[in-house]
């Protein structure tokens, strides 16, 4: 798979995921974790990084064969139903079966 092509779809992925009422980030390293508990707004300029958050596997003809993400869920919000969306928003910004798409909630805060 083309780099380029996986990154774009990397980051078309990413803000799904992270347009998901409820979401907090991705799988947290400290600066996503002080962005979702602070009331700072991340810039529009700032791309998101999805670090390992965000895994892609393609199958032989280079369609979307499994995609894993690991989100941090806002304590007002039901994880399982949060996970649900996730999967969904990624299952449409992948154009992929949802059975491809494995969505695991990593923290509250």
């Amino acid at each position: 798979m083309n780099s380029d092509r996986s990154q774009a779809l990397t980051q078309q992925v990413t803000y799904a995921v992270l347009a998901v009422p409820g979401v907090a980030c991705l799988r947290p390293g400290l600066r996503s974790l002080l962005q979702a508990t602070g009331s700072r707004q991340q810039a529009a300029a700032d791309q998101p990084d999805p670090g390992g958050a965000v895994r892609i596997t393609y199958g032989p003809r280079g369609r979307v064969a499994a995609l894993r993400i690991e989100i941090v869920v806002r304590a007002r919000h039901q994880a399982a139903s949060t996970a649900a969306a996730v999967r969904a928003a990624a299952v449409e910004a992948a154009a992929t079966t949802p059975g491809a798409v494995r969505v695991t909630v990593t923290g509250i805060v």
